[in-house]
């Protein structure tokens, strides 16, 4: 399987801690970036074995970080998005769109799952297109909601649904295969991305733009506040150095308890 990895923007609101620095090879208090992070858990769930990592933003010092890892074995190839500072993260994976001739999972260059996520998400899932959700009783104004139908397919994703419409809360994961859905995929990414007005959006529209046009997206639900932790804004990190500091790194805590 798989996994690519948009990495490429400037980590604006973590400034200016990323002034020279990507948000990838931040430190996040145990001498260990988030991006090693990420790639440890990765290797952990023994069903990747392949990192496509999108950069921009100072990508010269995530490839000269990368080039240890390729020498100890680690498969991983790095994308360069030469517009970053102009577009968002939608832009960033069409340009890995080549990538996607097999079935791949997405994920955002912030996020740190917990090996079993990405071990459940291949092996409890068939052919298809499977959202990661959490699912709780309140969710803040950042985050990035879903609305489920009848038939428990995604219909919308948005930071702008209402909490009391929200069924769900999507933490940047994607798994896709299956060749009907790979070409859906990739077709409505193409699509997308020659649309001036999709420019500045999230990767996530993509599934707004399936879901329209017919395709299933179907939300597969990460179970525990513990198995997601997303490094997004300064209490975000200063969490989780905490939680390094007290031996617990591997549990993370709920953005409920962090934002407000």
């Amino acid at each position: 399987m798989k996994l690519i990895i948009l990495a490429a923007g400037k980590g604006s609101r973590l400034m200016p801690l990323t002034k020279n620095t990507p948000k990838p090879l931040m430190d996040l208090g145990d001498g260990v970036t988030l991006l090693e992070k990420q790639l440890e858990s990765i290797t952990k769930s023994g069903v990747i074995d392949e990192v496509i990592l999108v950069i921009g933003y100072l990508g010269h010092q995530i490839e000269s970080k990368m080039s240890y890892y390729q020498k100890q074995g680690v498969k991983i190839t790095t994308v360069y998005n030469p517009f970053f500072e102009h577009s968002n993260n939608l832009i960033s994976l069409w340009l890995a769109k080549h990538e996607m001739n097999d079935e791949f999972m997405i994920t955002n260059g912030d996020n740190i799952f917990t090996p079993d996520v990405f071990k459940d998400l291949v092996e409890k899932t068939g052919e298809g297109i499977h959202l990661t959700i959490l699912k709780r009783d309140k969710y803040g104004i950042d985050d990035m909601k879903v609305t489920i139908s009848d038939m428990n397919h995604i219909v919308h994703v948005s930071k702008d649904i209402d909490d009391e419409n929200a069924h769900g809360e999507s933490v940047g994961l994607v798994k896709v295969s299956g060749s009907r859905y790979l070409n859906a995929y990739k077709n409505t990414l193409e699509i997308l991305a020659r649309n001036d007005e999709y420019i500045n959006k999230f990767w996530l529209e993509t599934f707004n733009a399936l879901s329209g046009n017919g395709v299933n997206v179907t939300p597969f639900e990460i179970v525990g506040n513990d198995k997601w932790q997303e490094i997004d804004i300064h209490v975000d990190l200063e969490n989780f150095k905490d939680l390094i500091s007290m031996g617990s790194q591997a549990q993370f805590l709920s953005k409920d308890k962090k934002k407000d």
